[in-house]
């Protein structure tokens, strides 16, 4: 039976993610929009503040009411800190001087990106494997017996709850402030806040330094981590928002992507000011162009100042963004929500001739450094496991599948699909037909890609066991919901005769890696 394994099929890809809220870093709430304390967050960034984060403690001068504000509260915490023996202080601070990044805002992101995964405290353990961190977070990882160590000796429970008063008085403040500018949004967009299950969650908390943010898309959910003086950090707030509507619409038409990427990252490619993430990333690329543009729309200004914005956008190397703006002043003249709208839209775009256009642009010149932060796409506990199964890593790849089990609006089908292809690899026979037959069961009849393998890997198997009726039951289930050249080759092949692992394959055209869906980051 062992050889018999030896059949990992190609084209049997990881399944597109369902859309599901994630469950390990948020309770599942009824508002598209949460704004709230964040009690793991304050435990981290009050132990960077006395390990020797001191980013903008000193307000500059003519600084908004609640920013000096918030900075009190930051100080009064930092010397309640400073006030008892803490044994672990020496080496916090020694892991973070070694820990450093030359972008002072990644420092921070890196340890606020960690924080999103960890339980509440005391305990602050990962509520996910390492394996599944975003990767700059598992470079900080290491710290949380440190972390675990001084929230205990700092007393920072009893200093968390003297100081809730004043927090809870600035955070009603923040949540004003922030649904009035993300309703602005939404009448933009036309789209009532519980257009769909997804969240936006916003922590603002009073030991991050003014102007400073994080942001971070895993599975359905965005998280937004800020100054509590929510006031200066209105912009960054809104252009993560944006990106947190119109990141799955975009998502829906990889055809406009694919554009991008052909005929507009090439001709953008040696502008200066444009960051390297978006000459990487089309997708990114495209959304930023298309955020630029909604923003130039909802700003103050006069049409000569907006079109100086826009003419700016472009040379900065956004060369989608004239293209958006004008597409977005018919939009408000049109009874459609922008879901409607998009479409014809986004197809309207003349790629070709935009990218021929671009190559004859003036570029300017690279800024000193960009506010705008990009939210950081962390792939979901299966995609993460799926990369580990193509580096052959299958211990890791199985810890993230058994983890993703454990999360109730998981796609539990896409795990034990993942499952069985690791015992395929293990040649575990008997494991790899309960995973795949356990994947047959928790799977929709509309999951077409995780039904249509899971039944040509279980035809393999009993064609392997020579039980050649229960193998063309499974042919003939895949052959009914095959929805790709390859995989109805493979399961018409199987029907027609008994795989053999040591025959060759049936012939077929190589099939591109399943389009994530809408919620799926990536």
């Amino acid at each position: 039976m062992a050889a018999a394994l030896l059949l990992t099929v190609a084209g049997a890809q990881a399944a597109p993610a369902s859309p599901a809220p994630a469950t390990v870093l948020a309770p599942a709430v009824h508002t598209s929009t949460v704004v709230d304390s964040n009690s793991t967050l304050f435990a981290v960034l009050a132990a960077l503040n006395a390990a020797g984060y001191d980013a903008g403690l000193t307000p500059a001068a003519g600084a908004a009411a609640d920013t000096i504000s918030a900075a009190a509260l930051r100080q009064a915490i930092r010397q309640h800190m400073s006030a008892p023996n803490v044994p672990v202080l020496p080496q916090l601070r020694a892991f973070y001087q070694t820990h450093h990044l030359a972008n002072p805002s990644q420092d921070l992101a890196q340890y606020v990106d960690l924080a999103l995964f960890l339980g509440n405290p005391p305990g602050l353990t990962l509520t996910i494997p390492r394996a599944g961190l975003p990767p700059n977070a598992t470079e900080v990882a290491d710290v949380l017996p440190l972390l675990q160590q001084f929230y205990s000796q700092a007393n920072l429970a009893a200093i968390w709850q003297d100081v809730q008063p004043q927090y809870e008085q600035a955070l009603a403040q923040d949540t004003v402030l922030a649904r009035a500018t993300l309703s602005s949004v939404d009448n933009f967009f036309r789209i009532p806040q519980d257009y769909s299950p997804r969240r936006f969650y916003i922590f603002p908390g009073p030991m991050m330094a003014p102007g400073e943010s994080d942001a971070l898309n895993y599975e359905d959910n965005y998280y937004f981590a800020t100054n509590l003086a929510l006031s200066g950090q209105i912009h960054q707030l809104r252009h993560t928002y944006l990106h947190f509507e119109l990141d799955p619409l975009i998502a829906q038409y990889p055809a406009v992507i694919t554009g991008v990427e052909q005929e507009i990252l090439p001709a953008v490619a040696a502008a200066p000011g444009l960051g390297l993430q978006f000459k990487r990333d089309p997708e990114l690329f495209y959304t930023e162009c298309l955020v630029r543009a909604v923003e130039l729309q909802l700003d103050p200004g006069t049409p000569l100042q907006k079109q100086a914005e826009v003419e700016a956008a472009m040379n900065q190397g956004l060369v989608l963004t004239s293209f958006w703006y004008q597409q977005l002043s018919t939009y408000r003249n049109e009874p459609e929500n922008f879901a409607e709208f998009y479409p014809t839209a986004a197809f309207a775009a003349q790629m070709a001739v935009i990218g021929a256009q671009a190559r004859h642009r003036k570029f300017s010149p690279a800024p000193a450094a960009s506010d705008d932060v990009q939210p950081t796409r962390v792939a979901s506990l299966l995609d993460r496991g799926q990369q580990q199964l193509d580096g052959g890593h299958l211990d890791a790849a199985a810890t993230l599948a058994g983890a993703a089990l454990k999360q109730p609006d998981a796609d539990h089908a896409a795990a034990y699909f993942l499952l069985g292809k690791v015992a395929a690899e293990r040649n575990q026979a008997q494991t790899a037909v309960t995973s795949f037959q356990n994947a047959l069961a928790h799977s929709a009849p509309a999951d077409t890609h995780v039904r249509t393998w899971s039944n040509i890997y279980l035809g393999r198997l009993f064609d392997a066991e020579d039980q050649r009726a229960e193998a063309v039951r499974h042919y003939q289930a895949a052959l009914a919901s095959a929805d790709t050249p390859q995989s109805k080759a493979l399961a018409a092949a199987g029907i027609k005769a008994p795989f053999h692992p040591s025959a060759p394959s049936t012939p077929a055209p190589p099939v591109p890696t399943p389009a994530p869906s809408p919620a799926a980051p990536r």
